[in-house]
């Protein structure tokens, strides 16, 4: 087994152990208030983005056949939390209204990168039928 595959697997079980944690933090966030919520609000909306992106890491160091979906889901859960910030902000705009539809890629993406965790964790674990080694060679 080679370095890339060891870190891809690394950062799918980091996105997975991430989980609970961005669970806690919403939690929290509406138990608290001041300061300290805000920044509640901004770790726990970030970390869902991070985790995102790690797993699209992890699927691209793995040369999983899951990287195109991985990609969308990041892409998704940016996009997600970029529209949450708009609408979060109070954006005086003409299109406005349509920002609040936006933020459906937020957990969309977020369930897609928990799947794809999974699947590029499992793949990783098969064994290739014709060794990754010797496919050069063929």
């Amino acid at each position: 087994m080679n370095k890339r595959m060891v870190w891809s697997r690394i950062l799918c079980i980091v996105e997975l152990a991430m989980i609970p944690i961005e669970v806690v933090l919403a939690n929290l966030t509406f138990r608290v208030s001041g300061w300290f919520a805000t920044a509640l609000l901004l770790a726990g909306s970030f970390l869902p983005g991070l985790g995102s992106g790690l797993v699209a890491l992890g699927a691209f160091l793995g040369n999983s056949r899951y990287r195109r979906f991985m990609y969308c889901a990041s892409v998704l859960t940016l996009c997600g939390i970029i529209a949450l910030f708009l609408v979060g902000a109070n954006v005086e705009a003409p299109a406005a209204a349509s920002w609040g539809v936006a933020v459906y890629a937020y957990p969309i993406g977020a369930i897609m990168s928990l799947v794809g965790a999974g699947l590029v964790l499992v793949e990783s674990f098969r064994k290739p039928l014709i060794p990754k080694d010797n496919v050069d060679a063929t």
